[in-house]
């Protein structure tokens, strides 16, 4: 069986109710620790992708930190937000060939479409949609699933993560594209208190992995930087949640 691909904007999802959501205090002390441990089964998946650099996307250092976050759950289920090229959704189905990676793209016609069917056609877990995530993934998610958000970006991003979490269903959602001083960002540094970014001093060292993968001989390399958010979904109060709409 082949990486299914779906052009809907929007699908169904079975709903089980009798699976337990696992819980834990997620911190970025943890995520460290767990990275070092599975660094070396990390390192043995991403030497079976061939390097992309210089399109944009996610590095792999980046991926480390979600598979490190993530792989303890074991979800059943990972729902992507922002295909691209497919580079990272081809890490997330290598990393975790257990679990049924639903991954969306908002634009059909888009160039990098192609490029990512061709490089995920013989993933057997992969199902390739496109459509608005910000509708399909609130229908697919269940009880216990792991979220990446690569697009929408910014406010929007965040929307879309809060409106996931508000369900209590996730085990954890990243967000990519945080950077340093930028409105969504300041906004979650004062009102998530658990979050933390991929570009914290404990994570650095994991970007050794990334001189591996680009082959360019001077590389300006360019982090997105992840939020992760682990649940519960903080307290917000009505200015807050006003806010967070008006932003999107």
């Amino acid at each position: 069986m082949r990486a299914q691909i779906v052009d809907l904007a929007a699908m169904s999802a079975s709903s089980d109710s009798s699976r337990v959501t696992r819980r834990s205090s997620l911190t970025k002390a943890i995520v460290a620790k767990s990275a070092d441990e599975l660094l070396p089964e990390y390192q043995r998946v991403i030497e079976t992708i061939s390097p992309e650099a210089g399109f944009g996307g996610i590095w792999e250092s980046e991926m480390l930190l979600f598979y490190a976050a993530v792989k303890p759950f074991a979800p059943k289920q990972i729902l992507e937000s922002g295909r691209a090229r497919g580079k990272s959704t081809l890490i997330l189905a290598r990393c975790f060939p257990e679990s049924r990676i639903v991954s969306v793209e908002y634009e059909r016609e888009s160039e990098n479409a192609p490029v990512a069917e061709t490089k995920l056609k013989n993933e057997a877990n992969a199902d390739l949609l496109y459509g608005d995530s910000r509708e399909i993934l609130p229908e697919r998610l269940q009880p216990g699933d792991a979220v990446l958000i690569d697009g929408p970006k910014d406010f929007r991003a965040l929307k879309l993560a809060v409106d996931l979490l508000r369900t209590g269903k996730p085990c954890v959602v990243f967000v990519h594209d945080f950077p340093p001083n930028s409105p969504q960002r300041k906004f979650v540094e004062r009102n998530f208190p658990n979050a933390f970014f991929g570009d914290d001093p404990l994570f650095r060292r994991f970007q050794s992995l990334d001189n591996e993968r680009d082959p360019r001989s001077h590389p300006q390399r360019r982090y997105g930087i992840f939020v992760c958010l682990p649940p519960p979904l903080p307290v917000l109060d009505l200015r807050t949640r006003l806010r967070l709409f008006v932003s999107a």
